[in-house]
C-alpha cells in the first residue's frame, strides 16, 4: 500500500508522483503548491540524457567524416532536387538548328560550278588553290575557296561520269553527316570539314613544294580544290567508331556489309582508282587522304576528352 507523504492518509489507487522532489501524493496534494514542493530536482532522467549525447556524438562523427564535395558536384546535385519545371533549359551553344549538312554540300556544289566556269575562263588561279596564284597574283582568298571545290571540267566530256560519281559519294556522305551533325552539332560538323581540308591543304602544299624542279611555280595548271579531302574526313569520321564492327552501307547504290575497315579501305581506292589511268596524278589525288588523317586525329582527340 501507498501513503501520500503529505497529509500520511493511504492511498487506494495508482499514486501520484511528482516529478520535482519525487515524492508520492494523493489526488490531493499531487500538484506541487499544495505539498510544499522545494522544487529541488531529485529525479535525474538519465535514460534522455544519454540518449541525447549519443545522438550528438554520432551527428559530430558523421560531420567529420563528410568529405567536401567539388563545388561542381555540388552544383548538380543542387540541380537535381529542384523540380523539373524549374530547371533552367539551356542547351549548349554548339548545338543549335542550324541545317549544317545541307548548306555544306549545297556550298560545295555551287563554288564547284562557278570554280569549273571560271578554269575554263583561265581564271582558275583566282578560285582554285595554286602556288602560283599566291605568288603571282597575291590570291590568298583562295586558301578559303579552294576548301569548297572539287576539280570537274562542265565543258569535258567525262562530266558526266564525274557528276554521276560525285553524286553519289555526296549523298552516302550527306547521310553520314546527319548522324555527326545530330549527335555532335552542326558546329562540330564544320569544325570536321575544315580541319579535314585544311589537312588537305598542307599535305598537297608540302607534296607540291617537292615537284618544283618537275613543275615550277610558274605551271598555273597545277590547281587544286580539296572539297574531297573533307568529304572523305565527314566519312571516315562516321566510320572510325566501328573499324572492327560489321556495319551495312550502300556503296555505289548496292547495299553491303562488312566491318568499318573494309569501308574505309575501299572508299580509299576508290579515289586513287584514277591513278591506274595516270600515275603521275599522284599530286592530284594523294592530298585528299590528308583529310582522312585530320579526321582520325580530332576523333582520337575527342576520345581523350571523354
Amino acid at each position: 500500500m501507498s501513503f501520500c507523504e503529505f497529509c500520511g492518509n493511504e492511498i487506494g489507487y495508482l499514486p501520484f508522483k511528482c516529478k520535482y522532489c519525487g515524492g508520492t501524493f494523493c489526488k490531493k496534494h499531487r500538484l506541487p503548491e499544495n505539498h510544499e514542493c522545494s522544487f529541488e530536482l531529485k529525479h535525474t532522467p538519465v535514460v534522455p540524457l544519454a540518449r541525447r549525447e549519443r545522438t550528438f556524438s554520432s551527428t559530430q562523427a558523421r560531420r567529420n567524416q563528410r568529405v567536401k564535395q567539388p563545388r561542381r558536384l555540388r552544383r548538380y546535385l543542387k540541380r537535381q532536387d529542384e523540380p523539373i519545371s524549374l530547371r533552367p533549359r539551356r542547351s549548349p551553344k554548339w548545338r543549335t538548328n542550324f541545317p549544317a549538312t545541307k548548306s555544306l554540300l549545297l556550298l560545295i556544289i555551287t563554288i564547284s560550278i562557278i570554280g569549273s566556269i571560271l578554269y575554263n575562263y583561265g581564271l582558275g588561279s583566282y578560285i582554285f588553290f595554286s602556288l602560283y596564284g599566291l605568288y603571282n597574283n597575291f590570291a590568298f582568298h583562295t586558301i578559303l575557296t579552294s576548301l569548297f571545290i572539287t576539280n570537274f571540267d562542265i565543258f569535258s566530256f567525262a562530266f558526266f561520269i564525274e557528276i554521276f560519281f560525285m553524286v553519289i559519294m555526296l549523298f552516302f556522305t550527306y547521310l553520314l553527316s546527319r548522324s555527326i551533325e545530330i549527335a555532335l552539332g552542326s558546329w562540330f560538323l564544320i569544325k570536321l570539314y575544315l580541319i579535314s581540308t585544311l589537312f588537305s591543304v598542307l599535305f598537297y602544299t608540302l607534296l607540291r613544294l617537292t615537284l618544283i624542279a618537275v613543275a615550277p611555280i610558274q605551271s598555273f595548271a597545277l590547281l587544286k580544290g580539296f572539297a574531297w579531302g573533307g568529304i572523305l574526313g565527314l566519312i571516315s569520321y562516321s566510320l572510325f567508331p566501328v573499324m572492327n564492327q560489321e556495319i551495312t552501307a550502300l556503296m555505289m547504290i548496292i547495299p553491303m556489309r562488312m566491318k568499318g575497315r573494309s569501308f574505309l579501305i575501299i572508299i580509299i581506292l576508290l579515289r586513287l582508282f584514277p591513278l591506274l589511268i595516270d600515275p603521275l596524278a599522284f599530286w592530284f589525288y594523294l592530298p585528299d587522304l590528308g583529310g582522312i588523317l585530320g579526321a582520325y586525329l580530332l576523333f582520337k582527340y575527342q576520345q581523350r576528352r571523354i
